[in-house]
């Protein structure tokens, strides 16, 4: 077994991730559109946020990680790219809601940054020839 073959499963490792977070994103974006308040009161204190605005964001960000997590497997560059790119906005979106829920948020953002370096580290190793 060479290095590359080894390293492959890092690749794997974060389209898988990126496929999951972007359904969980879809689910999270879904239910603020649907119900606006569902994210206006967290730890006695109140935010007010446009959840309708947010929900579609993170609905298309979800969907966006979900087709970059699938183009990745296939070692497409611009899966790679596109990945790189969501799972930034990702990234900078969960650092926003850490104080409404800080455990979730904490494991979002390491899932984000396995992701990012999955790809920037090996992503080329699932290149076809």
């Amino acid at each position: 077994m060479n290095n590359n073959s080894r390293m492959t499963g890092w690749v794997v490792l974060g389209a898988a991730l990126m496929v999951v977070q972007g359904i969980i994103n879809f689910i999270y974006g879904f239910a603020a559109i649907v119900h606006a308040h569902w994210y206006t009161y967290a730890n006695g204190t109140v935010y007010w946020l446009n959840t309708t605005n947010w929900g579609w964001a993170v609905l298309l960000i979800g969907l966006l990680l979900i087709l970059s997590g699938f183009l990745l497997w296939n070692g497409n560059l611009f899966g790679r790219t596109m990945g790189v790119i969501f799972a930034i906005a990702s990234f900078i979106a969960n650092i926003n809601y850490f104080p409404v829920a800080p455990a979730w948020t904490t494991l979002a953002l390491v899932v984000d940054a396995v992701i990012i370096y999955a790809i920037l580290a090996h992503g080329s190793e699932l290149k076809h020839a």
